[in-house]
């Protein structure tokens, strides 16, 4: 079943955008972005949300655009052994 909601404009231009490079609807772009969310939120500290919430959007939209890079993939990798203990890498 589904529902109409009200987003911003800019979160739909948004979601416009992404979703031509991802080859899906604005709407699946939005649910898309939402199901990342559920997974990632809980997985956060209360102090790393906290620093999400607050930052720039131009901060936040400055480390989106880096997503999915080389460096951006290795701090990633760093972060997650850092955290995790002993991961294996494919690389």
């Amino acid at each position: 079943m589904s529902k109409s909601i009200r987003i911003s404009d800019e979160l739909a231009a948004s979601a416009e955008a992404a979703a031509l490079i991802s080859h899906r609807s604005p709407p699946q772009q939005i649910e898309h972005w939402a199901q990342i969310g559920r997974v990632l939120e809980p997985a956060l500290s209360y102090k790393a949300e906290g620093a999400i919430k607050q930052a720039n959007r131009s901060d936040l939209d400055a480390v989106l655009d880096q997503v999915g890079s080389d460096e951006s993939i290795r701090r990633v990798q760093a972060t997650i052994r850092r955290t995790a203990g002993s991961i294996e890498s494919a690389d």
